[in-house]
């Protein structure tokens, strides 16, 4: 399941962030995996840089810096908050327009060039 930041686990780990607890306690209280909140501060951080904020105002909104930022940084400029499992958009196009023309999952899958479980997905 992708669990998202706005979900009330979501809403629970970024309020212990902000309110200066560990990463580790946070997630904890959270009932998270540590990846999972990584994830979320991440789309926390992006999502401030983009509404305009500074890179240190941005932290600060967050209350939480990490190694990981310059990595983040890399991405402010990218139009899209795509999940790392998707496919390209062009695929997925393909897919569902196969897939709405009533092509079964398997020759829809054939059709964008991916697997049968990444179609399921």
């Amino acid at each position: 399941m992708y669990l998202k930041s706005s979900s009330p686990a979501g809403l629970r780990f970024l309020a212990s962030i902000k309110q200066g607890s560990s990463l580790r306690s946070s997630v904890r209280a959270a009932g998270i995996h540590q990846e999972v909140g990584y994830r979320w501060l991440r789309e926390s951080y992006l999502q401030l840089r983009r509404q305009g904020l500074s890179t240190a105002e941005a932290r600060a909104a967050l209350g939480f810096t990490t190694s990981r930022l310059p990595s983040w940084e890399a991405t402010v400029s990218e139009a899209t908050d795509r999940h790392h499992l998707q496919v390209n958009v062009a695929d997925e196009a393909t897919f569902w327009a196969a897939f709405e023309n009533g092509g079964s999952l398997e020759l829809s899958a054939s059709a964008s060039g991916v697997s049968r479980s990444t179609a399921y997905r």
